[in-house]
């Protein structure tokens, strides 16, 4: 039965690493680098990847603000129902 459903995975996964391979990602991303950034100097590389990390660490701040938030409201939600179930 394991490998029955390890060979229904394994075949999904084919099935779908055979579908983005015909994307082809790579030389699409290749032929954007290629055309933006290969003829900037080293110093804009460096202030738009520095740029793009302080986007990612904010965007990622965000999210744990707002999933401390939710975190809070589902406490206080909990907290009541077992406070007037009794």
């Amino acid at each position: 039965m394991q490998i029955f459903v390890l060979n229904i995975f394994t075949t999904i996964w084919e099935k779908i690493n055979e579908w983005v391979l015909k994307l082809g990602f790579d030389e699409k991303f290749l032929g954007l680098y290629e055309t933006f950034f290969s003829g900037l100097d080293e110093i804009f590389k460096w202030l738009i990847a520095i740029f793009l990390i302080v986007i990612f660490v904010f965007g990622i701040i965000a999210f744990i603000k707002k999933t401390f938030k939710l975190f809070v409201v589902l406490a206080i939600i909990a907290a009541l129902i077992i406070f007037f179930s009794k």
